[in-house]
């Protein structure tokens, strides 16, 4: 234990599975730009939730022979990792950077405006699941769900359950360790499970490529006009402006 100039102390916990910093402020001073940022480590780290790490092992299994809903919704709990469900298997994903961020924010303020404004139904972010089947259960960038479909693809529970289909529109913003092949496949497991329409965005080159069910891809690019089909009728909006100071 350490006491700073400021009246900060500094406490280390250990454990099996990780070491935090947890600080407590004893004093009315401003607090320094270090004591700041060891705030940081209040936040319960993935080795922190319980019932899901086995001990030392560090891999991810669930209760039973496959993984429930209610299991997939407490990995997001208390942790600061996004998990997602691929071929029966966790995967970790990694934090991404501002570029992509940037990206996602930028189609999502076209999208939402054209979506609320038509009362089409509503836009989820990146931490919203969907339910593919039993081995699948991704979490879209960003995605779209009519307001004629939503009833259909939620259990009961409502909005406080996790979606058993693909959204109507899923799209997925490539970062640098995205293996497109890979997002390619995803891109079809959501046309297989529901989805009417999937965008995979890329920051770096400045393309969209276009699926719809049964058909290839479209790519487009430079000046092109993105726009909803008949899954948002009406939607258009340039690449120019989705790519805008990125």
């Amino acid at each position: 234990m350490r006491r700073t100039r400021r009246g900060w102390v500094v406490v280390d916990v250990s454990d099996a599975h990780s070491k935090m910093s947890f600080v407590k402020n004893l004093s009315p001073a401003k607090p320094s730009r270090c004591a700041r940022s060891a705030r940081l480590a209040k936040v319960p780290t993935s080795p922190q939730v319980r019932g899901v790490w086995e001990g030392g092992t560090r891999s991810l299994k669930p209760k039973g022979s496959y993984w429930t809903d209610e299991e997939l919704l407490a990995l997001g709990a208390d942790t600061d990792v996004k998990y997602e469900l691929c071929d029966g298997k966790i995967i970790a994903m990694p934090p991404a950077k501002p570029r992509h961020g940037a990206v996602i924010m930028q189609l999502s303020y076209y999208l939402g405006a054209h979506v609320y404004e038509n009362k089409l139904g509503k836009l989820f972010d990146g931490q919203t699941g969907f339910r593919l089947s039993m081995e699948h259960c991704f979490e879209p960038d960003i995605s779209y769900v009519s307001k004629e479909r939503m009833d259909l693809i939620l259990p009961a529970g409502g909005l406080d359950a996790m979606f058993h289909a693909a959204p109507d529109l899923a799209v997925e913003v490539l970062s640098p360790s995205d293996s497109i092949t890979k997002t390619e496949r995803r891109m079809q497991l959501y046309l297989s499970y529901g989805a009417r329409l999937a965008w995979m965005v890329d920051p770096k080159n400045k393309t969209v490529r276009v699926y719809l069910p049964g058909r290839g891809f479209e790519l487009l690019r430079g000046d092109r006009m993105l726009t909803g089909n008949s899954v948002l009728p009406g939607f258009r909006v340039s690449l120019v402006k989705i790519f805008d100071g990125i």
